[in-house]
């Protein structure tokens, strides 16, 4: 029996993202189209188990996803179908959420005659990623929170509240480099009022004057993705015992 999990979303991102897992990953090309490599579901032989371990897996892309490959969409499980020798090819249907992975354009540096296209440093591998995420229930916190909308300053606020948590405080996070006094300041500043942050302020009471240097939303995203990142690569690294990874 073999499972065929399809995979929804913009085909020049799925190839960016295959591409990115460096041949370790579970996504797969089969005739022009992405799915999840079968043997992920080689030890399961019904459609709800199938279905389960589908969503998990594409959790920990998403959230590959928007950490290293900079984008705010998602992919999603798409058509799923069963095989079996010598009887008929089984379609199951799959309800999912219409998304569609944009392509990444990560810098642009733009002078009187040329653009200059900036290309990013890789993520780590994503059996590394998802390896992390099973083991660590913080990591597997900021994933789900990743999954949430990152237009929440709340949600960003629990994001940097987790890795600041683990990380073993404010100034051993500051202490890290990946960010810095002033600049955490602002976003908390920015983050607990409705003033300037909202709906989704972390705190609803008007009774304090917004901050004289408010952080807009797209640099908040830039900021708190920016440290998650880092921090990953560091628990990455500090679990493969490299040397050259900056300590908590």
């Amino acid at each position: 029996m073999t499972w065929i999990v399809e995979l929804n979303g913009d085909q020049h991102s799925l190839c960016e993202l295959e591409a990115s897992c460096c041949g370790e990953g579970s996504i797969v090309l089969v005739s022009g189209h992405y799915r999840l490599d079968s043997a992920l579901f080689a030890q399961v032989d019904d459609y709800e188990s199938v279905k389960t371990i589908a969503q998990r897996e594409v959790g920990y892309l998403n959230g590959y996803a928007r950490l290293f490959l900079a984008t705010h969409w998602k992919i999603a499980v798409g058509n799923i179908s069963r095989e079996e020798p010598d009887k008929p090819k089984v379609h199951y249907a799959t309800i999912t959420d219409g998304l569609v992975i944009s392509a990444r354009l990560v810098g642009i540096r733009l002078g009187e005659d040329e653009g200059v296209f900036q290309e990013p440093d890789r993520g780590p591998g994503l059996r590394a990623w998802r390896a992390l995420v099973q083991e660590e229930q913080v990591v597997a916190d900021v994933q789900q929170y990743l999954r949430g909308s990152l237009d929440d300053w709340s949600n960003l606020g629990r994001i940097i509240e987790a890795i600041e948590h683990d990380a073993g405080g404010i100034d051993k996070l500051i202490a890290t480099g990946w960010i810095d006094a002033r600049s955490l300041k602002r976003f908390h500043a920015t983050a607990n009022n409705p003033l300037v942050a909202g709906v989704t302020a972390r705190h609803g009471a008007r009774k304090y004057k917004a901050p004289g240097s408010p952080m807009d939303t797209h640099e908040a995203q830039s900021l708190i993705t920016g440290i998650a990142r880092k921090w990953i690569i560091a628990k990455i690294g500090a679990t493969a015992g490299a040397g050259d990874v900056p300590p908590f």
